[in-house]
């Protein structure tokens, strides 16, 4: 099944419809520390997430460590990858740095961790998408197999947060004292792929032109604002 959401609720706008469409290609194909058939089963992983017995249990508990067991999965991921596509998914907001360092001494690397939430996050913004228009979600990205681009960026630094981050510009800051370059895109900037798969899929959201009716900015901030509280959103 394509991407070309006709019989949903709304109508999308052509641009928002080729980020979308764009995006699961991207997500078939080799990345740079995956490759397109482990990326595709990150796409069955979020699925299977929403099913699997011990995310609702951890997701239940007062704390998710004290629920052991092991997911209900679908793919051969590495186990370590595996935990994390489902505790991104089902449980993001008790994610610790002690969760982080587990699964990076679990043979996850970094670069491969921001790999990962790219994809996890980008088919979460087009499933979403699919379920609000009312629509069956879309099958998984073909695969398109290539050698690794193994790129990542070198000019990070230590900010105190769980991976290397893009410098700051402050000099570039906007009139309101926020930085240039916000955190959600900083966190991915360890590997410069990364930000450019989520971002193709999520900006035709946020610039109120998805849709054949648009709100105001103001009006996007409070929903953005109101949606990030009831999630829980680190941020």
């Amino acid at each position: 099944m394509s991407i070309d959401y006709a019989g949903g609720r709304f109508a999308p706008r052509a641009a928002l419809i080729e980020a979308h469409r764009d995006a699961w290609s991207r997500i078939g194909a080799a990345g740079d520390w995956w490759n397109a058939s482990a990326r595709v089963a990150m796409v069955e992983e979020v699925r299977a997430a929403g099913a699997c017995a011990l995310c609702r249990e951890r997701r239940a508990a007062i704390s998710p460590n004290a629920v052991a067991g092991d997911h209900d999965t679908c793919s051969d991921l590495p186990s370590a990858a595996i935990d994390a596509v489902h505790r991104v998914v089902t449980d993001p907001g008790r994610l610790t740095r002690a969760w982080f360092d587990q699964i990076a001494s679990s043979g996850l690397s970094a670069a491969c961790y921001v790999e990962l939430v790219s994809v996890v996050a980008t088919t979460v913004v087009i499933d979403t998408t699919h379920r609000a228009m009312g629509l069956p979600l879309p099958l998984p990205p073909a695969v398109i197999d290539g050698p690794l681009g193994q790129q990542v960026e070198h000019d990070v630094v230590d900010d105190g947060a769980w991976l290397p981050l893009a410098r700051r510009d402050d000099d570039m800051a906007s009139a309101t004292g926020l930085p240039a370059v916000p955190n959600i895109r900083r966190a991915l900037s360890l590997v410069p792929s990364a930000p450019a798969l989520f971002f193709r899929a999520f900006m035709p959201h946020y610039r109120l032109g998805g849709l054949d009716f648009a709100i105001s900015q103001t009006q996007a901030e409070f929903v953005a604002s109101r949606v990030s509280a009831l999630n829980e959103c680190f941020y």
